[in-house]
């Protein structure tokens, strides 16, 4: 018995041994897809708020909040989702002690509401009263025009880290002028500091090989955490990963299916027409967009489309076409990719909350397009 108890081990240890070897080749790799939820969040609009926002971002406190950029009002609106109901309106006066040209904007906290105009060397600090609560100004140095903190392309979420505000910048200068040289020189970001406004510049930078195939616009969109900078690129298929306080990165291929192999670039004596048809018929990535709850990343991209007329192409601005919704794990690993046709969806309008991705359905061509209301269908991340 004794024996035979000792051979039963052996052989359940041996083919133990056995499977558990196999078990990492026999496991099959998780595939998603983006899936439409077929569920609708509505939000009604007064008759001063178009349909079509030119800023939106999610918040989540005690309540689920949508804010809004309203530039015709000059005001930024609170929705809240859970009654899908306008519940505030900071209208904000344009001119006096407590004037505000609103352009972009950003909720640190319902606390710390930042305000962005579109040129100048100032923001604003404000809360859910409206009320200038501190005006922060700055100067920027020589090379670099202003902050671009868009909210809805090449979105690049500013972020208190500390005592400063770390927040994307351009570079002042003709696109066609610029030399890989000079852009091995620029900063991506820069941190002001929001007690004395002096401006530290990020060590972050361009792509050494960025315009090694001839020259490329320079939008870029990232994704700021304590430790770390994510960053894509218009025309780059990677995506770039930077320390928080080095110029040193590491990159990961994140090709998109749809878009060309090489991606495009324009001569440096293109007429405005030709950069019209490559800024907005070429292939391009657009912005990169954190899911906090899934952690993973969006990169919205644009596959190249043939333009046969100027009618056309002017047409892109006001009615998007095909449009790539990619989605990339913490590594920028390609998890899975779809291509949503024209018609549809309003690629530049979107939102990321606990259930998913919501995109807007309030394009122009769309059948299902109300005026009086903002239109998001959810599309969930699933695994197959």
């Amino acid at each position: 018995m004794h024996k035979n108890t000792l051979k039963i081990a052996f052989l359940n240890l041996f083919f133990g041994l056995i499977f558990s070897c196999q078990t990492p080749d026999t496991q099959k790799a998780k595939t998603y897809e983006l899936a439409p939820g077929n569920e609708i969040l509505s939000l009604p609009l007064n008759d001063q708020t178009p349909n079509i926002s030119v800023g939106l971002q999610y918040f989540q406190g005690e309540k689920t909040y949508l804010f809004n950029a309203n530039w015709n009002t000059n005001a930024i609106q609170i929705y809240d989702l859970g009654n899908q109901s306008l519940v505030k309106e900071l209208i904000f006066e344009r001119e006096g002690d407590q004037g505000i040209v609103l352009a972009y904007f950003h909720v640190q906290s319902l606390d710390s509401i930042f305000v962005f105009p579109p040129f100048g060397n100032q923001f604003i600090l404000t809360d859910t009263s409206g009320k200038v609560k501190n005006r922060i100004r700055f100067d920027l140095p020589d090379g670099y025009s202003t902050l671009f903190v868009h909210n809805s392309y090449y979105v690049s979420p500013p972020k208190v880290m500390g005592n400063e505000l770390v927040a994307k910048l351009r570079a002042d200068g003709r696109i066609s002028d610029f030399t890989q040289t000079q852009l091995d020189t620029i900063s991506l970001a820069a941190a002001i500091n929001l007690e004395t406004g002096s401006v530290r510049l990020l060590p972050q930078r361009f792509p050494k090989d960025y315009l090694s195939t001839g020259q490329k616009q320079l939008e870029y969109s990232f994704h700021q955490d304590e430790d770390q900078m994510t960053v894509s690129f218009l025309g780059d298929h990677r995506i770039y990963y930077y320390s928080a306080n080095s110029a040193e990165t590491t990159s990961t291929e994140a090709k998109s299916q749809f878009l060309d192999e090489v991606m495009p670039s324009f001569a440096k004596d293109t007429d405005s027409r030709g950069f019209a048809e490559y800024s907005s018929a070429k292939s391009r990535y657009e912005s990169l967009i954190f899911d906090p709850f899934r952690r993973v990343y969006y990169r919205f991209a644009f596959p190249t489309v043939t333009i046969e007329n100027d009618d056309q192409l002017r047409a892109l601005r006001a009615t998007p076409g095909a449009f790539v919704v990619m989605v990339l794990d913490e590594k920028g690993r390609v998890l899975t990719e779809r291509k949503f046709e024209g018609g549809t969806y309003y690629p530049s309008n979107y939102f990321v909350g606990e259930k998913g991705l919501y995109l807007s359905i309030n394009h122009p061509e769309n059948p299902k397009n109300e005026e009086d209301q903002f239109q998001f269908e959810l599309i969930k991340l699933e695994e197959k």
